[in-house]
């Protein structure tokens, strides 16, 4: 075969794989445009990947939690009966710690909280004072306490994580009252007395508080409780040189403040 032989077949050879190669890219690109473009993921698919929201925090639920302060306040006594002591009340100012822990439940609606809480503890009424007037400054009125309980409602209302609310209801301690005069200061009178009486007694309370919520459950709060006990009559014999003539009688009562915080985790 001749050189022209030749180069004539090479380029023929040449147009023939250039014209292959351009069929085979049309026929690709019809294929790819008969079958469509590929299909984005529905709005069904997208949510069920998407990662769930946190819940939202509210104050509906049970809750638990300890708390500590103080309390401050005033016993006061009165003789009934007039024998050697002025008829007119007398008293002393009390105060000590409070120490106890608390269960509740909270119910929210909007931005209305209502809830329930009862608790129980040491509180600790601890006062002194001596009668004016008594001979010799011996007649000393005392109290003291050691367990305490309440029962109370709330009415609250929510601003985000903040809790504004009052609360009321009942109180109870393990109070002692007593009134005595041993006659141990010249001059005294010959009346020796040893009035008391220890019980559980009830009253009202009532105040209100601020509560803030950290997270979704653990909740910090200050709170102030007004509260007075039911009055308690105590007597005692009237001893005079070891014999009895009468009957002292008393009348008490004790009234005070509590303020403390609380650390409470709601479930």
């Amino acid at each position: 075969m001749t050189v022209v032989g030749i180069l004539a077949t090479t380029l023929a050879m040449r147009q023939t794989s250039g014209l292959i190669a351009i069929l085979g890219g049309c026929v690709a690109l019809a294929i790819n445009a008969l079958g469509g473009p590929e299909p984005l993921p529905s709005g069904k698919e997208m949510k069920q990947v998407a990662p769930a929201p946190p819940p939202e925090c509210n104050w509906t639920g049970f809750y638990i939690g300890i708390g500590i302060g103080g309390q401050w306040g005033h016993s006061q006594d009165k003789d009934l009966d007039d024998y050697n002591f002025p008829d007119k009340p007398w008293g002393y100012d009390e105060s000590g710690v409070i120490a106890g822990g608390q269960v509740g439940y909270n119910f929210q609606w909007n931005w209305l909280v209502l809830g329930v809480e009862a608790e129980g503890g040491y509180m600790n009424l601890d006062g002194r004072g001596v009668e004016p007037g008594s001979a010799g400054d011996d007649t000393v009125g005392k109290s003291s306490s050691d367990f305490f309980t309440t029962i109370r409602g709330r009415l609250g209302f929510a601003f985000g994580h903040w809790l504004f609310y009052g609360t009321g209801g009942g109180i109870g301690v393990n109070y002692e009252t007593s009134v005595k005069d041993d006659c141990n200061t010249f001059p005294c009178s010959p009346d020796l007395i040893d009035a008391h009486k220890q019980e559980f007694d009830w009253g009202w309370t009532g105040g209100g508080g601020i509560e803030y919520m950290l997270g979704c459950h653990w909740t910090l709060r200050a709170e102030y409780l007004r509260y007075q006990l039911d009055d308690q009559h105590f007597e005692a014999a009237n001893d005079i040189f070891g014999r009895t003539t009468g009957v002292f009688r008393f009348h008490g009562n004790t009234e005070g403040n509590i303020f403390r915080a609380a650390l409470n985790y709601k479930f």
